[in-house]
């Protein structure tokens, strides 16, 4: 009984410091750019493999389990944060930034890898995961750098584009893998076919649902956006079963509920009454993912190896490339823009990698592919850019626009 209790205690502590510590991380990046996934990352780091609180072992006895729900609710997530309308709007300039930049970081951190003699499996795998800017750290900064929506925008729609087609390529490489035939039409027909699964059964679900979650907040039923979540899981089982991707199901079903209304207008369907996602359902998704990030980045810490000095050089020096890469690659993708030198700038310090980086990271260690040291890199990376990223915004200096005469 005295164990038990113990055990039960020490749960409760640790639950409870963990959202405290997610909790705090956030009110301090109010002020300082750095967003809470640093602190629960060091905290997780020192909770677990530093003073052996929790056994590493078990940690990686449970890791495609915290890897499948984290990656669901994360691509979920991404979804409903996708503005269609906007993306469309403004696809072109978004695109091409979006796209540009995650090409080039990609490419210099697989250069990184590749010229100190690791494979081209470990490497591409390396340059796709750190190539996307992380969304974490943008809310915090639209508080003191981000005052021109033009910035704003631009940024969150680079990262709407970015981090999902990483997630994507990563799924792309770990499938090829396990299905280990590299014949060009062999694996174009599986990919395709899993990924069209996806998007067919995520979209048709999608569809089905959004009247019913009009009923459903419309007449107020309580806590009816709890089913939206039970849902994708739902959705996500079915899919994986039937051999298709689950997060890219997730992600789909996402995407269409929060813009069930611009679809269907879109499709001419007449109706009177609003498809548009309800501010509390918003709500409770984003609390749910706040719940599942604060935890992950504790576990994500944990599987760290704090004496892994040449892996944490290793992702400082990526992270310093990562700087050079996105500098020359805003420029380039900005060149002719009606974005002015101090936007620029201020956009291509925006090098900080996050939630994205972290969750598709711990993929090819649950499929076994890498081994544990791989994450250390990747660690030392997010750590490193978050840090710069803060730095550089820390010293920006806000040029006014120019009043209307």
């Amino acid at each position: 009984m005295i164990l038990q209790n113990t055990t039960l205690d020490f749960f409760l502590l640790g639950a409870s410091a963990i959202l405290l510590i997610g909790f705090l991380g956030r009110a301090i990046a109010r002020n300082t750019s750095v967003p809470h996934i640093a602190w629960l990352m060091l905290f997780g780091m020192l909770f677990i493999p530093v003073f052996n609180f929790v056994p590493q072992s078990s940690l990686l006895s449970i890791i495609s389990f915290v890897s499948s729900i984290v990656i669901l609710i994360f691509m979920f997530n991404a979804g409903l944060n996708i503005n269609l309308h906007r993306l469309l709007q403004e696809a072109s300039r978004a695109s091409i930034v979006g796209i540009v930049n995650f090409v080039v970081a990609a490419v210099a951190a697989f250069f990184v890898m590749f010229l100190l003699g690791y494979g081209m499996i470990l490497s591409s795998l390396t340059g796709i995961i750190v190539g996307s800017i992380g969304s974490t750290v943008i809310p915090y900064v639209w508080q003191n750098a981000l005052r021109r929506n033009k910035n704003k925008d631009l940024l969150v729609l680079e990262s709407a584009i970015s981090e999902p087609l990483s997630i994507i390529l990563v799924l792309v490489i770990i499938s090829t893998i396990l299905i280990n035939n590299y014949q060009v039409s062999f694996l174009a027909t599986t990919l395709v076919s899993e990924f069209s699964i996806a998007i067919v059964l995520g979209a048709v679900f999608a569809f089905a649902w959004i009247p019913a979650m009009s009923y459903f907040q419309r007449y107020k039923y309580e806590y009816s956006y709890a089913a939206s979540l039970s849902l994708v899981f739902i959705i996500y089982t079915i899919v994986q079963d039937l051999g298709g991707s689950g997060p890219i199901a997730a992600l789909m079903f996402g995407l269409v509920i929060a813009n069930g209304e611009d679809i269907y207008r879109g499709l001419n369907y007449h109706h009177s009454h609003s498809f548009t996602l309800s501010k509390e359902s918003k709500s409770f998704h984003d609390l749910i993912t706040f719940f599942t990030t604060s935890f992950f980045f504790v576990y994500f810490g944990g599987l760290i190896t704090p004496s892994d000095y040449y892996g944490f050089l290793l992702g400082i020096i990526i992270g310093l490339v990562l700087l050079l890469a996105r500098i020359a690659s805003t420029h380039l993708a900005l060149f002719k823009s009606e974005f002015s030198g101090s936007d620029k700038s201020l956009i291509s310090y925006m090098v900080s990698r996050g939630t994205g980086a972290a969750v598709v990271a711990v993929l090819p260690i649950s499929y076994g592919i890498l081994n544990l040291q791989f994450l250390d890199v990747i660690f030392m990376t997010i750590l490193t850019t978050i840090v710069m990223n803060s730095l550089l915004v820390a010293n920006y200096k806000i040029v006014p626009p120019i009043p209307a005469s």
